[in-house]
């Protein structure tokens, strides 16, 4: 048996340039209240970028959360109102400077579900023809290509560990994208 826990009140905590924060006082199971927060976020795209020979474009970046760099496939977060594939076409451009001749939806999931409202939409994409990068002022971006079994065995040893990276190269790999 499920029970939807119904909201008493409700008011945005923090609100930065890629998330807010809402805090919920609910009613749970039982009568009794608790504090729930939620991190909201527009969403975003993630592209599996496959070059005519094969190779998959990866981004090495440094993240602060984690204080070190990682091996990643291409994302970002969606505009207002953009729908998913056009995300990720425009990323791709963005941030690895290729155009996708086609782009194929492959798999959409929520992250971290007890606490955010991000769904993340992973993308297949193909037919790449090369331009230039338009990264933010603050990005600073590697761009490196892999074998698909190399990343595989990579993820196996445990040296990719971002969460969509290893989805989006599992699930392209189940379904004979890679």
């Amino acid at each position: 048996m499920t029970f939807e826990e119904k909201t008493i009140s409700s008011r945005i905590v923090y609100e930065g340039p890629v998330f807010r924060v809402r805090q919920h006082e609910v009613e749970c199971y039982g009568g009794r209240t608790a504090i729930r927060d939620v991190v909201e976020h527009v969403g975003g795209s993630i592209m599996v970028a496959v070059t005519d020979e094969g190779k998959i474009l990866m981004e090495k970046q440094f993240r602060k959360a984690l204080e070190k760099d990682l091996l990643e496939l291409p994302a970002g977060k969606a505009d207002p109102g953009e729908a998913p594939e056009v995300t990720a076409a425009r990323e791709l451009a963005e941030e690895t400077g290729y155009r996708a001749g086609t782009v194929r939806h492959l798999v959409s999931y929520y992250p971290t579900c007890g606490y955010s409202s991000e769904l993340l939409h992973i993308f297949i994409c193909k037919d790449l023809s090369s331009g230039e990068t338009n990264w933010d002022d603050t990005e600073c971006i590697e761009l490196h290509e892999y074998d698909a079994d190399e990343l595989i065995d990579m993820i196996m040893r445990g040296e990719i560990r971002d969460s969509k990276t290893i989805i989006g190269l599992l699930f392209a790999r189940q379904a004979g994208e890679i």
